[in-house]
Parts: structure tokens; sequence; C-alpha cells
């Protein structure tokens, strides 16, 4: 038996073979809809569900391996950006924050002195009628300005700042507070943008000011600098600590804890005096003026901070 299959014919199916065999992973069966409703469970609760990894900041995209109705492995996401398929052994851990025996599943109240770790169980209407009623005793006796509220930086960030608006209270940090406001502030100011891109495969000399990338967060950003060390591009790392990264740097520099600002102002030094910056941009009368507009717009009237 011949089959008459025209060139357009053939590279259709020929493209739908290679997606069901490259994708047979990540695509379970078709749903018969069930307590999970999810959309991608089959009748027997077994599938793959996409999702996002609240185990730090970066929130890479997971798959998470469902059988018999339990998820029983998280993967990294081959179509999400921060991480390509990887899931760092943090984001591996996310299991225990559902299925760790010691979580705890309900309010508990102290009963004896503080630090004696005497507790009983309550109720959540107890539990929050008791909070609200210490805040708000708090509140009336020493104003909200008395109350600091801190939470991590997730999802559940918009509720604590909507809490933080009602009571009236301006005291609130976040993990961004101590990390990624002040790069971001900086950015934006000298660059007009939040973040520079990163592109690392163009880059050929980094200079990395406590970023312990190989040990910490953003996976993607990670390999990125994995791929450009094994090209030969040459690392200069700044931490007190021989951590991993400066393991796989050209040259460790363990500078004394908090003396960064003082190596950067250094370079600057070395740059402006030998005039090794771009003269002619700067020079150019547009951007000096964009740049004592930002200047003017965050700094008081005296020039001091």
């Amino acid at each position: 038996m011949t089959l008459n299959l025209s060139r357009r014919d053939f590279l259709k199916v020929g493209g739908a073979a290679t997606t069901t065999l490259v994708m047979k992973r990540f695509i379970p069966p078709p749903v018969a809809r069930s307590a999970y409703d999810a959309g991608s469970l089959n009748a027997n609760g077994d599938g793959f569900i996409p999702s996002m990894c609240e185990m730090c900041v970066w929130r890479c995209g997971l798959l998470a391996e469902v059988k018999d109705g339990r998820i029983v492995k998280l993967d990294g996401n081959p179509e999400h950006p921060h991480s390509k398929g990887r899931l760092c052994t943090r984001g591996q851990s996310g299991l225990m924050n559902t299925y760790d025996p010691d979580r705890v599943l309900t309010p508990l109240i102290r009963t004896g002195k503080r630090g004696e770790g005497k507790y009983r169980k309550a109720t959540w209407d107890e539990a929050l009628d008791l909070v609200a009623g210490n805040m708000l005793g708090i509140k009336k006796k020493y104003g909200p300005e008395a109350m600091v509220f801190s939470s991590t930086h997730n999802l559940s960030q918009p509720l604590f700042e909507n809490l933080l608006y009602a009571f009236g209270s301006p005291n609130y940090g976040t993990q961004r507070s101590l990390c990624f406001n002040a790069m971001i502030v900086s950015n934006l100011m000298t660059y007009g943008m939040e973040e520079p891109e990163r592109e690392y495969e163009k880059l050929k000399y980094i200079i990395l000011t406590g970023r312990n990338l190989m040990e910490a967060i953003s996976t993607s950003e990670t390999g990125a600098l994995s791929n450009a060390i094994a090209r030969g591009v040459k690392v200069v790392y700044l931490d007190p600590r021989f951590t991993k990264t400066a393991a796989k740097a050209s040259l460790w520099l363990p500078i004394r804890p908090g003396t960064d600002l003082a190596f950067h102002l250094a370079l600057l030094n070395i740059i402006v005096s030998e005039e090794l910056y771009n003269r002619a941009f700067v020079d150019n009368t547009r951007w000096v003026l964009t740049s004592w507009r930002i200047q003017s717009a965050v700094l008081p009237q005296n020039g001091r901070l």
C-alpha cells in the first residue's frame, strides 16, 4: 500500500509525533473531572500540575508530579524562564510545606511563661480574635506607629500590605528591604531601569560583590554564569567568605566586611581620574540634565543625604 503525502502533510505528521515524544512526560492523559478539578489529573488522580515555587523570591516555575492524589516529586518547568526545567534543592524541599510531619496545622496559644514551650491548641477564630485584640490595644494606647509589620517577599505580601494600610502603621519591611530595594533604587538612578539585562553570553569580565550565586537563589542566572565561566569569562568575586562562587571565580578578593562600597568608590576614582569612561557620552548635555533632575528629585534641598 502506497501513501501519497505532500511535503506539508509529512511535516505536520512528523511535527506532531516529535511533540508527543518530547512532551509525553509533561502532558498527562485527558482529565476526568474529579475532586481535584485541576485540569491536569486523570481519573486516578495521577498527572502533572504546573505551579510556582515559593521557597525563595526567584519563584521558579515547577511541575508537581501527582500519584494517587499525592504530590511525589517537584521538577522545574522547562517552559518557565526562571527554572528552565531545573529546580534547586531548596525548591525540591518545597514538598515539606505540605507533608512535613512536624508541620503546625492549628494555631497555638502560649499557656506558660515565655520560653517554657507550653502551648495549647486553639481555633482560628480564637487566635485571630486574640491577635486583633492585642493589636487594637497597642493602637489605642500608643498609636498605630507603635506596630511594625514584616513579611517575606512572596504571594502573601499584598495581604500584609492591606493589613498595614488598614491599621495605619507606616512601619513595614520585607526581604526586599534588606536585599533588592537598594539595588533597584541604584539602578533606577543610574540606568533608568530596575535591573540591567544580564546577558552573560556577551560578557568577557564580571565583578561580583557578595553575589553568591552558586549556593543561593536565581537558578537561571546561576546557570548562565556557569556557562560563561565554562567558555572562559574572567570572574572577580568579592566576599569575606570563601564560598562556592569564590571557588569557581578566576580571582577571589576576601575584602573586609562592610568595605564593598570603598572598593567600588576606588574603582570609580580610577575610571574618572584616568578617563577610562565614555567622555563623549558623559559630556552630552541631555544626559547631564537627566541625571541632575533625578538627583534633585531624591535629594534634600541642601543636596546632602
